[in-house]
C-alpha cells in the first residue's frame, strides 16, 4: 500500500538504508546508543515521506548530534498488527487497540506529565485512554474513526442518528455489484480479517455500552446481525473488494458511484475541494446512538529496552518531539503538497493550526464533540482475533442476502442473448435474477445478476494490514 522507507539522518545528512543489508525484518541495534536512536513510525498514512521529513527536521532542531534511524516500512514495523516490537526500537508508533497487550508485555515506559510539552493539550479521549496512575504509557499522535460520508443534500441521512434510520434512508439490496452503478447504497470495507473483527467490536460496544468491548468467545447475535445489515446496505462484493488503493471506496464516490461510504477521514484526500464542500459526515451510528463512539488512535511509545542501553531520556524527548504541535502539523498539514492529509490530530492546538492551513479542519474537529472513547482492547486481543475474530468474519458472510454480480464468460450484446449466457453463469449462484449489464463500472465483458452470493472461503482467511492506511482499523 505504501512504499517502505528507512531514512537515516545525522546533522542534516540523509542516507537511505537498504533493507537487504541486514536481511528483511531485522534492524540492528545502534553501535553507540547515546549517539543514536531508532524510531519505527506508523506506515499506513497517505504520504509517509511527509512524516519522515517532519520528524527528521524536528529532531535536528533539538538534538543535531544524535543520529536518528527512521523506519517507515510495513514489512519491518506495521503498527503492531503482525510484526513484533524489536528490542532495537527506542520509540515505536502503534495502533492503540494493542495498548493493553503491550502494557502487559512490559514494553511501555511510563512518561511523567512534566516530561511532555503541554500534556493537557491532548484531546480528552486519547489522553485519558493512555494514562495509567497519572503517567502516560504512550503519547497520542493521530486519531481516526468509522465515519459515514454522504451528500449534504441527503436530508434523511443527515437526520439519521441510529442504524435503523441509516437503513431506512439508504435501503437494502439496492445493488449487488462490486461498485454501485450510480448514486445508491453505501460502501464499506470488510476485506480484511482484522478490520472485520474490530468492526464487530465497534458495533458490539454501540449495542451493549460495554467498554472496552469484551473479547468474549461467544459471538453476540445482535452485533452480528447489525454487521450483516451493513452488507445489505452495501453489497458483499463491495465489502470484500481487495484493492491496491486503501481509499478506493472514496475514489469510487468521487467518480459518481454510491450515495455514501464508511471510512476514515483521510479518505477525503480522494475528493476535489468542490466534492468535499458538498459532503457531510459523522461517526457511523451502529446502534441507537446513545453510546459514545469509539475512536482509534496511533500512539507513540518508548520501549522499555531503552533503560538497558541508556537511551531512555533521549527516547522520551524524541516521543515528545514527534507528538508536538509543530511536528504533527508538519506531518499531516499542507506542507508543499497543496492540501493536508485529512488525518485527525490528537492535540487541540494542532487542530487550530491545521484549520489556518485548511478551513476544512474546523469541520473535522467537530467530530470530537461526540465525546468519543479510545478504541483499545484487552491484553488477549491477538488470541481473540486469531480465534473468535476469524469466526466473526466467517459468520458475517455466511449465507449473504441480496445476491451478487458474476462475470459472464462472454459479452452480452442484448436482452435476447442474455438468458443463454446468464443462466449457466448463475447456475451455481442461486439462479439468474434476470438482470445483466455490459456497462461500466461493471467489469468486462459483462456481468449477470445472480440470486445467491457464494463467498470464497479462501478469501476469508487472508490476513490483512489495517483497514485503511492509518489501514483497522
Amino acid at each position: 500500500m505504501t512504499q517502505g522507507i528507512i531514512a537515516r539522518t545525522r546533522i542534516g545528512a540523509a542516507v537511505v538504508v537498504a533493507m537487504s543489508i541486514a536481511g528483511p525484518g531485522f534492524v540492528p541495534a545502534p553501535a553507540a546508543a547515546q549517539d543514536s536512536l531508532t524510531v519505527a513510525l506508523y506506515p499506513w498514512v497517505p504520504r509517509p515521506q511527509q512524516f519522515v521529513d517532519a520528524v527528521q527536521a524536528a529532531w535536528e532542531e533539538v538534538q543535531p548530534g544524535v543520529e536518528l534511524t527512521i523506519i517507515m516500512d510495513g514489512s519491518v514495523w506495521d503498527g503492531g498488527y503482525h510484526t513484533p516490537v524489536q528490542p532495537s526500537f527506542d520509540v515505536f508508533v502503534f495502533d492503540a487497540m494493542y495498548f493493553e497487550d503491550y502494557q502487559s508485555q512490559g514494553l511501555l515506559t511510563p512518561i511523567a506529565p512534566d516530561q511532555v510539552t503541554d500534556p493537557d493539550d491532548f484531546v480528552a479521549y486519547a489522553r485519558e485512554g493512555v494514562t495509567v496512575d497519572g503517567d502516560f504509557m504512550a503519547l497520542p499522535l493521530l486519531g481516526c474513526a468509522n465515519v459515514l460520508f454522504y451528500p449534504t443534500s441527503n436530508e434523511a441521512l443527515d437526520a439519521a442518528t441510529t442504524i435503523d434510520e441509516v437503513n431506512a434512508a439508504l435501503g437494502q439490496c439496492t445493488y449487488i455489484s462490486e461498485i454501485p452503478p450510480d448514486r445508491r447504497g453505501t460502501m464499506v470495507d470488510m476485506s480484511g480479517s482484522t478490520s472485520t473483527a474490530t468492526l464487530y467490536l465497534d458495533i458490539l460496544h454501540s449495542i451493549t455500552g460495554q467498554y472496552p468491548p469484551p473479547l468474549a468467545t461467544e459471538i453476540d447475535p445482535d452485533a452480528l446481525d447489525t454487521q450483516r445489515d451493513l452488507l445489505r446496505i452495501a453489497s458483499v462484493l463491495n465489502a470484500t473488494a481487495e484493492t491496491s488503493n486503501a481509499y478506493q471506496r472514496a475514489d469510487w464516490y468521487s467518480e459518481g458511484y454510491g450515495e455514501s461510504w464508511i471510512g476514515f477521514t483521510e479518505s477525503l484526500s480522494q475528493l476535489t475541494d468542490a466534492q468535499r464542500d458538498a459532503l457531510s459526515f459523522k461517526p457511523m451510528p451502529f446502534a441507537d446512538g446513545t453510546q459514545p463512539p469509539l475512536f482509534y488512535a496511533d500512539v507513540v511509545a518508548v520501549n522499555t529496552s531503552t533503560a538497558d542501553r541508556g537511551t531512555q531520556a533521549l527516547a522520551i524527548e524524541l516521543a515528545d518531539v514527534i507528538t508536538s504541535t509543530d511536528t504533527v502539523v508538519a506531518s499531516i498539514g499542507t506542507g508543499t503538497y497543496g492540501e493536508p492529509q485529512f488525518l485527525l490530530a490528537t492535540r487541540e492546538s494542532a487542530f487550530a493550526a491545521l484549520e489556518v492551513q485548511d478551513p476544512y479542519y474546523a469541520r473535522l474537529a467537530e467530530l470530537l464533540d461526540t465525546d468519543p472513547l479510545l478504541f483499545k482492547l484487552g491484553a488477549d486481543v491477538r488470541e481473540w482475533i486469531d480465534t473468535t475474530g476469524q469466526e466473526v468474519r466467517t459468520d458475517v458472510f455466511e449465507a449473504p442476502q441480496c445476491g451478487c454480480d458474476v462475470v459472464a464468460a462472454s459479452f452480452i450484446p442484448d436482452n435476447a442473448a442474455a438468458p443463454a449466457i446468464c443462466e449457466p453463469t448463475c447456475a451455481d449462484h442461486g439462479g439468474w435474477n434476470g438482470q445483466w449489464t455490459n456497462q461500466p463500472p461493471a467489469p468486462s465483458p459483462s456481468v449477470c445478476g445472480c440470486n445467491a452470493c457464494t463467498v470464497d472461503s479462501a478469501a476469508l482467511a487472508v490476513e490483512d494490514t489495517p483497514p485503511s492506511p492509518i489501514v483497522d482499523q
